[in-house]
């Protein structure tokens, strides 16, 4: 039996349980203490300094998706979905953005059990180096029976 399950670890035809769960956040963002009200939400001093933190979780695949709500009644200005090793690790990463640190935002994370999705989550792999966050890149269709529909 230890022969088998080498030989198919081997090949990667099977694998624990373990290795297939992901531990999924749900980080919202709210006004913080130091948030200023009669400010639109752009003129916020210090909010380059959360959204340069959160470019980087994004570049290194911790945030799955994320933007801003639209309309809250509960003041929430924006909600992330986080991939991370365990709930400890999601507050630190909460607790790590400058936003957080300077009260400009409070953060709050959630567990999030994943019962059931049409998104297919991959985890990106560059082939190379990004120098330039910001440089343009061509998308080309990866999985044609994917729902999204992207022109060749």
């Amino acid at each position: 039996m230890k022969k088998l399950a080498a030989f198919c670890l081997l090949l990667g035809l099977c694998h624990s349980a373990a290795a297939d769960e992901a531990n999924y956040f749900l980080l919202s963002y709210y006004p913080g203490a130091s948030w200023n009200s009669s400010l639109s939400y752009e003129a916020q001093p210090g909010l380059q300094g959360h959204h340069d933190y959160v470019r980087q979780m994004h570049i290194s695949d911790q945030i799955v998706m994320g933007g801003a709500v639209a309309s809250s009644r509960h003041g929430q200005l924006s909600v992330m979905l986080v991939r991370t090793g365990s709930l400890e690790q999601a507050e630190r990463l909460a607790s790590q953005d400058p936003g957080v640190q300077m009260r400009l935002v409070r953060a709050e994370v959630l567990p999030w059990e994943v019962n059931m999705s049409s998104i297919r989550v991959i985890r990106r792999q560059p082939m190379a180096p990004v120098g330039d966050p910001d440089q343009t890149f061509s998308i080309k269709r990866v999985d044609p029976e994917s729902r999204l529909n992207i022109d060749d």
